[in-house]
């Protein structure tokens, strides 16, 4: 909905602001662009692009893990189209699948550039990377795992010179940001600023002490300790998660093979996948929570050692490679065909807003989905909105209409409209029993609430 929203900004009103809309609208601005190119909406460009994109991302993985293990090639691209962490998410429009595609082609030139090193090659790879960090600036991150792969693997004549051909230019812009960033040069409000005071430790302390405060004294000393491991704690079952049935192979991988050759033969995505481990622990640290579509980049650079688990696991047990395959194929069904409620309550709810209402900020909006449906702008979304002051919002005349997003898990909603000041007009029910309720303010309540107030004054006033 964001996206789609600033790429209709970029398009009519500029890039200046789209950026406020988003401060990362590279995406929208490629939907834009697309969508004028081609002539399909908006929302039809952002699912074919992302459509592209992981394609792409696959296709490049696969020639990338047939260099490194040509015998199994067919199991890791089973793998890439089955993995649930990789392919959960093919009905959202998001800048992973950009990055993802980018951040593979870097690695797929730097094989290449690898077998013949050259600096148009080592410049490609580099620019690819830098567009992924467009996507999510977290890429750049590759960049260290780059430098480390070509530390530990060039030949020792040719170390440095690879090293610095692969790695030089992304450690002066590094060397440049720091500098820019100590001296206090740059916006409070960039992503990238922002994304760097997450290293701040006093944030974590601060949180460490509230958790002190709330557990039993004789635990309040390893508050830090609970707060960290607990924490980093979400990034291995995230992970664990993503893979499902496939964490079968991989752990048969790392039980039966040595775990050095292993992880010298997967290079350079063993640095990779470290390297973005680093970048989890600091959200994780920062934030106590971690999108799942954070984590499917471990699962993506995982691929190629799942694939080849599967690969020696069906060669040591023949007799089931079959029932392996049919799993597999059952986990890669599951990625495209949908058993859950279709959420159409939203598109009737955005439907008849759109038929009804207009777009004001007098509209109470606590389902942005319906509103996006309704075709409003999403600068009117934007925040979090806290049921508990509607009825106090109402009373103040701040709103005409609420619409409502109710789960099918809270308890009746009617009784509590009453008191609110509030009456349903519009309920559209999901089958599984979620829905979008259309309220507007009881008129009547609202003059008996002001006159109970001017009476309140008038008496107080009195007494005076």
């Amino acid at each position: 909905m964001l996206y789609v929203d600033t790429a209709r900004v970029f398009l009519n009103e500029g890039f200046v602001a789209a950026k406020e809309t988003f401060s990362l609208p590279f995406l929208p601005i490629v939907m834009a662009l697309f969508s004028k190119l081609t002539g399909f909406g908006l929302e039809t460009s952002g699912y074919l692009l992302n459509a592209l994109f992981l394609a792409g991302a696959c296709a490049l993985m696969t020639d990338c893990a047939g260099r490194k293990y040509p015998e199994a090639v067919w199991p890791i691209c089973l793998v890439l189209l089955a993995l649930p962490g990789l392919n959960h998410y093919r009905d959202e429009i998001l800048r992973e699948y950009g990055c993802w595609f980018f951040f593979m082609l870097t690695f797929w030139l730097s094989l290449r550039w690898s077998e013949s090193p050259r600096w148009p090659m080592a410049l490609l790879a580099q620019l690819a990377l830098v567009l992924s960090a467009l996507f999510r600036p977290e890429a750049l991150t590759f960049f260290p795992a780059l430098i480390m792969w070509q530390w530990f693997t060039s030949p020792k004549g040719e170390k440095l010179h690879r090293t610095l051909m692969i790695g030089g230019l992304p450690v002066l812009g590094l060397v440049a940001f720091a500098v820019l960033f100590l001296t206090g040069q740059l916006e409070s409000g960039n992503r990238l600023v922002a994304d760097f005071n997450r290293f701040n430790l006093v944030g974590f302390e601060t949180k460490a002490q509230a958790l002190s405060a709330s557990l039993l004294p004789y635990a309040r000393d390893q508050a830090k300790s609970i707060l960290f491991f607990g924490s980093i704690s979400i990034i291995p079952i995230k992970f664990v998660k993503q893979l499902g049935i496939f964490s079968v192979p991989l752990l048969f991988l790392f039980s039966t093979q040595s775990l050095r050759m292993t992880l010298t033969r997967w290079q350079p995505f063993t640095w990779a996948f470290f390297a973005h481990i680093l970048v989890l622990v600091v959200f994780v640290l920062d934030l106590q929570f971690l999108a799942g579509r954070y984590v499917a980049v471990l699962s993506l650079l995982a691929t190629p050692l799942v694939g080849y688990g599967l690969w020696l696991l069906m060669r040591r047990f023949p007799r089931w490679k079959h029932a392996m395959i049919l799993l597999a194929g059952i986990s890669l069904a599951s990625n495209v065909v949908s058993l859950n409620p279709s959420k159409q309550h939203f598109v009737q709810a955005g439907s008849w807003l759109a038929q009804n209402a207009s777009e004001s900020p007098r509209v109470y909006i606590e389902s942005p989905r319906a509103a996006y449906y309704a075709g409003w702008r999403f600068a009117t979304r934007l925040g979090a909105q806290d049921r508990s002051l509607l009825p106090e919002r109402i009373a103040q005349k701040q709103y005409d209409l609420a619409v409502l997003e109710v789960s099918r898990s809270e308890p009746d909603i009617t009784p509590w409209l009453s008191s609110s000041g509030l009456r349903e007009i519009q309920r559209f029910t999901e089958t599984n029993g979620d829905a979008v309720i259309i309220a507007e303010p009881l008129s009547g309540r609202i003059q008996d609430n002001a006159s109970k107030t001017g009476r309140m004054r008038e008496k107080t006033g009195s007494t005076e």
